[in-house]
């Protein structure tokens, strides 16, 4: 059995699509699926074990019981808790204050002609390095609102699906999937 984590885009932002994770967390263990279920503050980060491996059968299963049960679509985000361990180990910015990064998470792989348009994006002062599968983003202060590299930015410029998670966030996902 695996242990992943998905990651929610858009929930209880500003009292829109709001769920409530106790809630969440009884829907998706309804048919076995998911197992262990765990959440980690109100943002929409799950963290789960199964015995389904395929990231977009688990994504899909979530969205369809989200949108079954609320009656809204959320974009989610499935990665292994290996990879996000990789993700965590492989940071060009592991020298730099946490309050200051974030992971830009991608839904799929952006093609090779936009992943080179935001390569060459000016997000001065702060600073970004693109992964496989996500944006590394160090911002020049603590203030992620006001960074010129954001999830807005990000998807406009790749064309596809992403959502973004302070590393403080990051860093507690991946410890929580351990002691699954």
């Amino acid at each position: 059995m695996g242990t992943s984590i998905a990651i929610l885009k858009g929930i209880n932002v500003g009292g829109h699509k709001k769920i409530l994770m106790a809630e969440l967390r009884e829907l998706l263990s309804e048919d076995g699926i998911l197992e262990n279920i765990k959440t980690y503050i109100q943002s929409g980060n799950i963290i789960f074990n199964s015995s389904e491996y395929n990231t977009a059968t688990l994504e899909h299963f979530i969205q369809k019981k989200i949108k079954g049960h609320y009656g809204f679509e959320v974009q989610t985000i499935v990665i292994s808790a290996r990879r996000l361990e990789s993700i965590i180990n492989e940071s060009p910015y592991s020298e730099i204050d946490i309050k200051r990064l974030h992971c830009c998470f991608f839904k799929s792989e952006p093609i090779i002609q936009n992943r080179q348009k935001l390569e060459v994006f000016d997000s001065a002062p702060d600073e970004f390095k693109i992964a496989k599968d996500c944006v590394y983003i160090c911002c020049a202060t603590e203030r992620y609102s006001k960074s010129q590299i954001n999830n807005s930015v990000a998807e406009k410029i790749l064309k596809i699906n992403c959502t973004t998670r302070n590393w403080k966030t990051c860093l507690k996902l991946l410890e929580i999937s351990k002691s699954l």
